[in-house]
């Protein structure tokens, strides 16, 4: 008898000895939660990611000087202060990352009235670490009280929780007196261990629901809402993180804020009308979930617009499900191409209800430019009947390389659109009309011919310091080809003649694109980021980036953390890009878009 009970035994202390685990998201969160963002297991999640290209491009040897100065400067600038603040490193508790890592914000008695906000709160598994995380949090309590800061302690379900206000870096005010006094901005922290959890929350009323949660209580979770659990069958089972927000309670609380009839400006645009008008009010939630294995990595995002629901911005983007692969005269050097089966009238005809709804005044004015347009050369000229009458149900725009190294150059790579249309020719014409719309746009330019075919030339109204950009279009084979690099208009043109290898030909993207749903959703793309990222690399490396921060006025400390200059030449890190494809799709339920890239060999 001794002898059968043993067994039975051993696994009761063993149950009694060990803590019970943290309830996944799903299940931890409060119903109340507007936003989160969650790593459901956070070691898994480090392994795969250093496994994986982006893992492999940081740890690149070419990378060291960037990398270097990242770590250290995002450690003095980003997390100095506080860490000054509360006495602590944070490179001393990135080991008790073990488990679940989540970031939410929770709605607490937020309404929208004044004086009140949203809360938030961090929870942090710490697994088999729990000790650790024990003796790391005596730790901070001693060294706040030897610095003699405003400590308290606070009860929540029986555990005792540190609650000590942080000081926050103070705001530049450009508009602010010089002699004016700076007020100090401050932050409550509270923070404590469940089981074995770090808890942090900015108030007691933020963290209390996970802590009762977490020690053993019954509270209402997000898993409970139906939202949520058509979000988690469809994207979170397998995800390596996701993120979900709660969007009715909080359209709710900004509509409350913009009353009707209050702050229309002069051209009678209503916020509150304006929110409903582009179609926020329909919006339920939104969610957003990453993959990642040996063969590639993935990321969904999708947007729960009920279709009986569907107003506005959200029925303008909604794709037909109809045929989006690579049409035969895309060329095999393409580094990238997006084909939309939009239909180019109903789109219009929904722009223009939104914009009745959003501002009767707008849309009459802009009635009125449209009406007006190209009369003043053709007084017979209709550039809603030969612009929008004309419009198909197919966009292609594709890209190729860039062909020189200016800054310029290698954000602007040679670019061709096409729209589809069931009479081109009338659209050309009608795109000619929709010049007049545009303002200094130069002296019009003459047309020519190539391989038969008309080319059509406008001036484009210039950037500031750049000269205007002439933009020519053609009629052919039942498209409208655009483009402001005359070689890729005529290549197109020639494309008739046949004899040239097509993107369609790669069986690469073929097997991508069945990660994605395939090519029939409506909206289907690609990229060749090892052939088309060299731009973009080296813009970064030249100081494009800065250059467009600064002159958009944008200040911080943190910017020292990114010292593009450091970055290696391209050649030195590119076998770390492959291939990417994407698709967007619409259902009853919403919008969806799925992103997936190989694993580069």
């Amino acid at each position: 008898m001794k002898r059968h009970f043993q067994p039975f035994l051993a696994l009761v202390a063993l149950a009694l000895s060990t803590s019970a685990a943290v309830p996944p998201a799903p299940k931890l969160f409060p119903q109340d939660t507007l936003a989160l963002v969650t790593v459901p297991d956070w070691s898994r999640t480090v392994t795969e990611f250093k496994a994986g290209p982006g893992g492999s491009m940081w740890s690149d040897p070419g990378m060291k000087a960037f990398r270097e100065n990242f770590e250290q400067k995002f450690a003095e600038k980003v997390l100095g202060n506080y860490e000054k603040e509360l006495g602590i490193k944070a490179a001393d508790y990135l080991p008790l990352l073990q488990g679940q890592l989540t970031i939410a914000v929770v709605q607490n008695d937020w309404k929208g009235d004044p004086g009140t906000e949203p809360g938030w709160v961090v929870v942090v598994d710490t697994k088999d670490h729990s000790p650790d995380l024990k003796k790391q949090l005596e730790d901070i309590r001693k060294r706040l009280s030897d610095a003699k800061k405003p400590v308290k302690t606070e009860k929540i379900r029986d555990l005792d929780f540190l609650s000590v206000s942080v000081d926050l870096p103070e705001k530049e005010d450009e508009d602010a007196e010089p002699d004016a006094k700076k007020k100090p901005r401050k932050m409550d922290i509270v923070f404590g261990q469940a089981d074995t959890a770090l808890v942090v929350g900015n108030s007691t009323k933020s963290v209390e629901k996970l802590v009762a949660r977490l020690t053993g209580g019954s509270v209402p979770t997000i898993g409970e809402d139906a939202g949520f659990q058509a979000s988690e069958a469809a994207w979170f089972k397998q995800a390596y993180g996701y993120g979900w927000v709660n969007w009715s309670p909080i359209y709710a609380v900004l509509s409350k804020q913009a009353k009707t009839g209050e702050g229309a400006d002069a051209m009678g645009i209503d916020p509150k009308a304006a929110m409903k008008a582009i179609g926020l009010e329909g919006l339920k939630t939104l969610s957003m979930a990453a993959n990642l294995n040996s063969e590639g990595s993935g990321f969904t995002i999708s947007v729960a617009v009920p279709e009986a629901q569907r107003v506005g911005l959200f029925k303008m983007l909604a794709p037909t499900p109809k045929d989006s692969s690579p049409t035969p005269f895309v060329p095999a050097d393409a580094v990238r191409f997006s084909r939309w089966r939009i239909d180019g009238q109903k789109l219009w005809a929904t722009l223009e209800q939104t914009l009745a709804n959003v501002s009767p005044q707008l849309a009459g004015f802009a009635q009125m430019m449209i009406t007006t347009a190209g009369k003043d050369k053709d007084p017979n000229f209709d550039l809603k009947k030969q612009l929008v009458g004309n419009l198909g149900d197919d966009v292609i725009t594709y890209s190729k390389a860039p062909t020189g190294s200016s800054q310029l150059e290698l954000m602007s790579p040679p670019t061709l659109t096409l729209l589809g249309s069931a009479d081109a020719e009338g659209l050309a014409t009608g795109l000619r009309g929709l010049g007049g719309l545009l303002p200094n746009s130069g002296e019009e330019l003459k047309d020519r011919e190539f391989n038969g075919k008309k080319i059509r030339a406008t001036r484009l109204p210039p950037d500031p310091g750049q000269k205007p950009k002439k933009i020519e279009f053609a009629a052919s084979g039942g498209y409208v080809s655009i483009s402001t690099t005359p070689a890729m208009l005529e290549e197109y043109l020639r494309s008739a003649d046949g004899g040239g290898k097509s993107l369609r030909d790669d069986p690469s993207i073929a097997q991508a694109a069945e990660k994605v749903g395939g090519m029939g959703t409506g909206y289907f793309g690609y990229e060749n980021q090892r052939a088309g990222m060299r731009g973009q690399w080296e813009f970064l490396r030249g100081g494009g980036f800065d250059k467009m921060l600064d002159q958009a006025g944008w200040k911080g400390e943190w910017r020292e953390a990114f010292d593009f200059k450091l970055l290696p030449p391209y050649e030195q890190i590119s076998k770390h890009f492959g291939i990417a494809v994407y698709s967007g799709s619409s259902d009853a339920q919403g919008l969806n878009m799925k992103f997936y890239g190989p694993t580069p060999r």
